[in-house]
């Protein structure tokens, strides 16, 4: 297992927010959005939650990538466990770099959708 001090800080160079899983055409639609954001990703985790990611290094780690506040640091830094850290767990099941990446995927989806609207009629 890789410790902290061997993978320089990643966790702490990136931000990941979860977003509300699309449920509706709009919402799959929107995800293009975020992808048209420099920087940003679109992942779906292994439990099939979706995220939010972007680069954005934390302004306490110092040259070698360690943690300056490391004796007060907030809580959800303390609650990282390293069995849990996206270094030592594989926890993307699917991810989206660009609009191009998720292309495919939303005309998967957009199939769906309409096969769901044909049905009805």
């Amino acid at each position: 297992m890789i410790t902290c001090d061997k993978c320089k800080g990643q966790c702490c160079k990136t931000l990941a927010v979860q977003l509300e899983t699309p449920t509706t055409y709009d919402d799959y639609e929107d995800i293009f959005w975020y992808l048209y954001h420099e920087g940003a990703w679109v992942y779906i985790d292994m439990d099939d939650e979706w995220w939010i990611q972007f680069p954005s290094k934390c302004s306490k780690l110092d040259k070698n990538g360690l943690c300056t506040k490391y004796e007060n640091r907030p809580p959800v830094c303390r609650k990282a466990k390293l069995e849990n850290c996206e270094v030592n767990k594989e926890e993307i099941k699917i991810i989206f770099k660009n609009e191009d990446d998720y292309k495919d995927y939303f005309e998967s989806i957009k199939e769906k959708f309409e096969k769901k609207k044909n049905s009805r009629k």
